[in-house]
């Protein structure tokens, strides 16, 4: 195999600044066609290193312009991944060092790195590799779709590792790029879009969850097609079923987290936007996302059933010792009591609640508090008040009331007609 020392020092003793870096790009060209990985170590030094431990420093001019296509070649030879890595992480070192020269073979090998890590689902570990990249430098011209692609990626990698307070932060930098009027990557919108709604999921704000993840559900071709890449595309023949899964899962996800957000008419608004889209008919949380809009008391087998489609975050134990689960129900059934009632007792709301009176009027206060019902409390008495301030609001409720009760009347009616005909008294002639 060549020795590398000899061979620089040989290097350093020619002339002229061209044939210098010819004859370093030869060098290194040879080194990974031979699989060297020392005399490979041994290059990234002598180029990097100022002093270098052996032989005199190459000029900052010189070794820029050979490492910039050296450290790309690296990733794409046919040494095994391991040492691709080891090389890589050396290149790493010894480029940060001097990070002012070298900010784009550093930019290079981060992104190749970062690569290889997220291949090893090393998701923070590919995410902090990336993170080192200067995207904000007087030495480069860096646009803000490189930018904005960096700041996303990062924080979809740091959500994969359920690092959501730095996600957060990237997401946070990417913002003012992706919306800018003449910011026009679909494909980077619509990540960041993902990514917003995922670290609001991911934090317990369901409601802002929800809103993003319908603004998903609606995506159109030209997005997917922006994601996949055209040849990619032009290849698949359901793309159309494609894109209708997609949406469909977005919406799914956007339903379970309307229904787990914060009782009040801020969701009620939101529940009747889902509920409205013809889509919902093919969620399997269709049922509940219709009781919960129509205000129907939520009952244990309902909410059980409902259980098995979330996820871990959103089953949780919070502050109040409640589930997110239990939680979002229990103030639901609150907010369909303060429709149903016009006042009602501590002991009873507890009762309706499976809770104990004072956790009721605790929970009951805090909604008060917070304007998601209307009404008031009467300590002395133990009477929780509920009221509204639109009549034909009221009247409507209550014509809702009686068609639901219709309705249930009906099918009770065709379910003994369809399976016990002989309940049915005949029709008088």
């Amino acid at each position: 195999m060549t020795d590398a020392h000899d061979a620089l020092d040989a290097i350093e003793r020619i002339g002229t600044h061209a044939q210098k870096v010819d004859e370093y790009k030869k060098l290194a060209t040879k080194l990974l066609t031979e699989g060297n990985t020392q005399g490979l170590s041994t290059f990234v030094r002598r180029l990097a290193e100022d002093p270098p431990q052996r032989g005199e420093a190459v000029p900052t001019m010189i070794s820029r312009q050979v490492l910039q296509d050296f450290v790309g070649e690296i990733f794409t030879s046919s040494l095994p991944q391991a040492q691709r890595r080891e090389l890589g992480q050396l290149a790493l070192e010894k480029l940060k060092a001097r990070l002012s020269s070298f900010e784009e073979p550093f930019s290079i090998v981060s992104e190749k790195m970062a690569d290889i890590l997220q291949e090893e689902e090393d998701w923070a570990g590919a995410a902090a590799v990336l993170s080192q990249i200067p995207v904000s430098s007087s030495q480069r011209n860096i646009s803000d779709d490189y930018k904005a692609k960096m700041y996303v990626r990062i924080a979809m990698l740091y959500l994969e590792a359920e690092d959501e307070v730095a996600a957060e932060t990237f997401v946070g930098r990417s913002h003012a790029l992706v919306g800018k009027s003449d910011f026009t990557n679909l494909e980077v919108k619509f990540q960041h879009q993902a990514c917003r709604a995922r670290i609001y999921d991911a934090k317990r704000k369901f409601q802002d969850a929800a809103r993003h993840y319908y603004d998903l559900s609606q995506v159109g071709k030209a997005t997917v097609i922006a994601c996949l890449g055209e040849d990619a595309a032009a290849q698949m023949t359901n793309i159309d079923q494609v894109i209708e899964s997609q949406n469909l899962e977005a919406l799914s996800k956007a339903a379970v987290c309307a229904i787990l957000a914060p009782a009040g008419p801020e969701r009620s608004r939101l529940l009747a936007m889902l509920c409205k889209d013809e889509r919902s008919n093919k969620l399997p949380t269709f049922p509940m996302l219709k009781k919960i809009y129509l205000e129907r008391v939520i009952r244990a087998p309902e909410i059980e059933q409902f259980r098995q489609l979330l996820k871990p975050h959103q089953m949780a134990m919070t502050s109040d010792g409640l589930t997110v689960l239990q939680k979002a129900m229990i103030e639901h059934n609150l907010f369909a009591a303060a429709h149903m009632y016009n006042n009602i007792t501590f002991e009873e709301l507890g009762f309706f609640l499976h809770l104990s009176a004072d956790r009721a009027e605790s929970i009951a206060r805090g909604m008060l508090l917070e304007n998601r019902i209307s009404g008031s409390i009467d300590q002395i008495e133990g009477m929780i008040y509920f009221s509204s301030s639109d009549t034909l609001q009221r009247v409507r409720q209550w014509d809702a009331y009686i068609a639901g009760a219709c309705m249930s009347v009906n099918d009770i009616t065709q379910y003994i007609a369809t399976h016990h005909p002989s309940y049915l008294m005949p029709a008088e002639s």
